[in-house]
């Protein structure tokens, strides 16, 4: 629950500049059993200064984001949230493009997805 209303949030609600003409996918989001704190996986798709740019906003951001939160899901405790940049989208990425390489360099071409 608490992915997709930060996800709405972000989407909707927060306007921040480094957000802005980012893609931003939120992977996972990781409690912990106090409900202390949370661990929010973060997808950036964009260059590297943009994806700095990005997590530096959305940590600039998460007192509102913990606020919101907290009106949206009237929870006990709402956590802190930690944000993690997740590499696995762009990991991939990278890996279909060695491969289409190395395929057309045999003189082969793959499909593109």
């Amino acid at each position: 629950m608490i992915q997709a209303v930060i996800a709405d949030l972000v989407a909707r609600r927060v306007k921040h500049p480094d957000l802005q003409g980012v893609i931003l996918s939120f992977v996972s989001v990781e409690v912990t059993p106090d409900l202390a704190h949370a661990k929010v996986a973060v997808s950036i798709l964009g260059d590297e200064a943009q994806a700095t740019a990005a997590m530096e906003a959305l940590e600039r951001v998460e007192p509102y984001l913990h606020r919101e939160l907290g009106k949206q899901l009237h929870i006990r405790r709402v956590p802190r949230l930690h944000f993690t940049r997740d590499e696995s989208m762009a990991e991939a990425a990278r890996i279909t493009t060695l491969l289409r390489d190395v395929a057309r360099a045999d003189g082969r071409d793959l499909p593109t997805p």
